[in-house]
Order: C-alpha cells, then structure tokens, then sequence
C-alpha cells in the first residue's frame, strides 16, 4: 500500500504493451518484486495499474529518498529486469520522478 508523506522519492513508469501481453508483464514485474526488487534498502511500495484498453501498465513506485532510487538503478540484477520486461512484451517506457504536493483522503 502506498505510503503518503511529502519526503518520499515517488517514481512513475508508463510501459506502452500489447493488451494480451499486460497481465504477463504484471505478473513478471510481480515476480522480480518479490525476488530482489522489494529486498532493496530504501524500497516503500510499488503498485501496479493497467489501463482499460490493456495497452499500458503503470508501475506507481516509491522509495526512501532519491539516494535509495538511485543505488537501485545500478543492483547487480537491473540487466536481468530489463531481460525479464523483454520477454513479457514490454515496449516503451517512460519514467519520471514526482514529488507529493498534497492528496485528498475520506
């Protein structure tokens, strides 16, 4: 479950799929969590949503601090996730970094 608090790195990755790929690509995404990604110092959450169509995944992704993001993006198995999102069928990725500005709960 997300964590809402202002101090935390908040990453966003879009993958554009094949709608017959998406559940896959969750599903690979799901298992590299659990093997080393969820491990990693610093990681918080990640939540995953597909769209309606199926044609896009989006991976909501919050860490520690950009520090903690950043020691991710060099792990030793960043070569064998990009494998993995291959093999499922993920096509192009866009990721950017957020801060929290506010959010509205009931």
């Amino acid at each position: 479950m997300p964590t809402i608090t202002p101090d935390l790195h908040i990453q966003i990755v879009r993958f554009k799929i094949a709608p017959e790929k998406a559940d896959g690509l969750i599903e690979a995404v799901r298992g590299e969590l659990g093997r080393w990604v969820s491990h990693c110092d610093g990681f918080v959450s990640s939540t995953f949503h597909k769209s309606e169509d199926g044609q896009h995944v989006i991976n909501y992704a919050q860490w520690r601090d950009r520090a903690a993001f950043d020691a991710f993006l060099q792990h030793e198995e960043q070569q064998a996730l990009r494998k993995v999102l291959g093999a499922a069928g993920a096509g192009r990725a866009e990721a950017d970094s957020f801060d929290l500005i506010f959010t509205v709960e009931r």
